[in-house]
């Protein structure tokens, strides 16, 4: 009996070790994506929220191999000329340059979806997630949305977009007293 106790609480533990450090990774992601999304949110008029908050989820918080091998955020297919080389396979997911070129390409995707212009300036998250996900951006729709709403709350990332200063566009810089 004392085993068990054991193994369970050692299980336990394993899993909020790996669960926080899961928090840490994706708390990295976020901070190394922030101004690349606030500029984005200030060219194309998306939130940083929504942008941040799908990079999050489609690319394991940058863990996933897509990610990784292809600098592709935001599991966007297309053609992929070194899909052989690198992982000896073809595949349908566009490989890109950088991380600034994916999240770019992203926001020239949404933008050309007809929900754009109605929402273009609309701060409100969940109507640019409902919408994307209604435009067929993601396989598994509802759960998806799920999955981003939730990571934009959990991550606070509504924060980044009020972050903004709309008079002189500039992100404002916030420091830690912890």
């Amino acid at each position: 009996m004392t085993i068990n106790r054991i193994s369970l609480i050692s299980a336990f533990v394993l899993v909020f070790r790996i669960l926080a450090h899961s928090q840490d990774n994706t708390a990295s992601y976020i901070e190394k994506h922030k101004l690349l999304a606030i500029n984005l949110m200030r060219e194309y008029s998306i939130p940083a929220s929504v942008i941040l908050g799908i990079a999050v989820i489609e690319s394991g918080a940058g863990t996933s191999a897509l990610c990784r091998q292809f600098n592709n955020h935001f599991g966007i297919v297309g053609k992929n000329y070194n899909a052989v080389k690198k992982l000896g396979r073809h595949t349908n997911y566009k490989e890109y340059t950088s991380d600034t070129e994916s999240f770019r390409h992203f926001c020239e995707v949404i933008a050309r979806k007809p929900f754009y212009r109605k929402l273009r300036n609309n701060p409100d998250q969940r109507s640019w997630v409902t919408a994307i996900r209604k435009s067929g951006y993601a396989t598994a729709a509802k759960t998806w949305s799920r999955r981003v709403e939730f990571a934009i709350q959990k991550f606070n990332l509504t924060d980044i977009d009020l972050s903004v200063d709309p008079l002189n566009e500039t992100a404002r810089l916030f420091t830690s007293f912890e």
